[in-house]
């Protein structure tokens, strides 16, 4: 049986359209919000999250991607150069939501001016 992941999504992958025409599904999704991360928006470029303990980020919880639609936004995202799929956990409506989300490889992303940040800190 394949095993279906729940993927926090921050950038490009919340616009219902982009997931869509990446893996021909929509996915069930809810407001969450994601701490210890901080969101950047490099000038030219996409969006990517970096650990910041005093940050969060607000975005949407996807459940139930298959491994298959996991695959497509794996390459959307150069997962494994550009970015890295991590467990983390959301809080969603109160809770914390154990799922996976794609963190900003640095030195990779290095190509692209750094923008503002987007943390949310006070």
């Amino acid at each position: 049986m394949a095993v279906e992941v729940d993927l926090f999504v921050y950038g490009t992958l919340m616009d219902e359209s982009v997931l869509y025409s990446l893996t021909g599904r929509r996915f069930p999704r809810r407001e969450a919000e994601l701490l210890g991360f901080e969101r950047l928006i490099p000038n030219n470029g996409y969006p990517y999250i970096i650990p910041n303990s005093g940050a969060r980020v607000q975005g949407i919880l996807l459940s139930g991607i298959d491994p298959s639609a996991l695959v497509a936004l794996d390459h959307y995202e150069d997962e494994g150069y550009l970015y890295h799929r991590r467990q983390v956990e959301v809080t969603v409506e109160g809770r914390r939501v154990p799922c996976e989300t794609y963190v900003g490889d640095v030195q990779a992303l290095k190509v692209y001016s750094y923008g503002t940040s987007q943390s949310g800190k006070q």
